[in-house]
């Protein structure tokens, strides 16, 4: 004879006020701490993304130095460049000359740097100073003109100045958590935002806080 999983003298099967509250709060709490989690991923992605633009910065200003030419450094954002995936890109060119407006021939030093998924590039001026990504795209050609594209950008002249942008005052990169739509970024919360100065007469990257 089988029995009822749910005998009649019995209390009835299913949860409890009390088992029915602790549920729910242990679910918050565990939506709580993946939220957490998800925005130190963000924050942390930023963080690293402006680790390696510092750091090939300075790789960029130095190779200018050693090669005695001017050494370009380009901004891909998704999609540019032929990539058709949702990350942001960062190349060194050497150059062949310099001249201001002009399109520029270079040779790829190494591949492209690739950012964390989910950071993106900003405009807008820091702390009064000039953005790159507000400044005039540089004109690129490589791969023997099989490659050719405007991008945001810098330029490093052969005494580790700066080249472009144009102008006399040092100039911001300003990058965090967010996503692009068409020519606008639109920040998503938990990461934050970062800037990067870069001198003008000597182009190294000091970190900004904002």
């Amino acid at each position: 004879m089988t029995h009822s999983p749910c005998p009649e003298d019995r209390q009835p099967c299913g949860f409890s006020l009390i088992e029915l509250i602790a549920v729910v709060t242990i679910s918050i709490l565990l939506l709580a701490v993946g939220v957490s989690l998800f925005r130190n991923n963000r924050a942390e992605a930023v963080q690293t993304s402006t680790e390696q633009v510092s750091a090939l910065i300075e790789q960029g200003r130095t190779s200018a130095i050693t090669r005695r030419r001017p050494v370009a450094m380009v901004f891909l954002k998704p999609g540019d460049g032929g990539f058709s995936d949702e990350m942001s890109r960062v190349g060194l060119f050497e150059l062949e000359g310099w001249e201001d407006g002009e399109e520029l021939v270079g040779r790829q030093l190494q591949r492209w740097a690739v950012l964390p998924a989910g950071v993106a590039f900003f405009g807008g001026d820091v702390d009064q100073l000039d953005n790159v990504f507000d400044q005039s795209d540089i004109r690129l050609t490589w791969k023997d003109g099989d490659e050719a594209g405007e991008f945001p950008g810098l330029v490093f002249s052969a005494r580790g100045g700066l080249l472009a942008p144009a102008g006399s005052e040092s100039v911001v990169i300003s990058l965090g958590s967010g996503v692009y739509q068409g020519n606008q970024t639109v920040e998503a919360s938990g990461g934050g935002r970062r800037a990067i100065r870069i001198g003008r007469v000597v182009a190294r990257a000091w970190n900004l806080d904002v």
